[in-house]
């Protein structure tokens, strides 16, 4: 098992903490902001899981690419690329993106 904590800007004036968990193909990804604590998906972790250091604090900013790694084979990947997939669909509803959203939530928190 593997794991990295994350420091991140956010609405808050204290940053938030990400920690990633990895235990074989199984990817954890939790968060302290209001989102991420009741089980919500947030952009923080979404962010970091599509490379994205630009809220991560400087001293984090090279644990992004050791996250993006962890990432493929996961349930994680599934559901953050099936969310995406609805997301960019023109005709995709409200409730197929919240649904997707849900979904990747309950994957990160697993």
């Amino acid at each position: 098992m593997e794991e990295l904590t994350l420091q991140v800007k956010g609405s808050s004036s204290d940053p938030y903490e990400l920690t990633f968990i990895k235990d074989g193909a199984s990817l954890t990804a939790l968060c302290t902001c209001p989102a991420g604590s009741f089980g919500n998906s947030c952009k923080h972790r979404v962010a970091v899981l599509d490379g994205d250091a630009a809220a991560v604090l400087d001293d984090d900013k090279g644990k992004v690419s050791a996250v993006v790694g962890w990432l493929p084979g996961t349930d994680v990947e599934s559901a953050l690329q099936a969310m995406r997939d609805i997301e960019a669909a023109p005709d995709a509803t409200k409730e197929a993106k919240v649904a997707a959203k849900k979904k990747l939530a309950r994957a990160m928190n697993s």
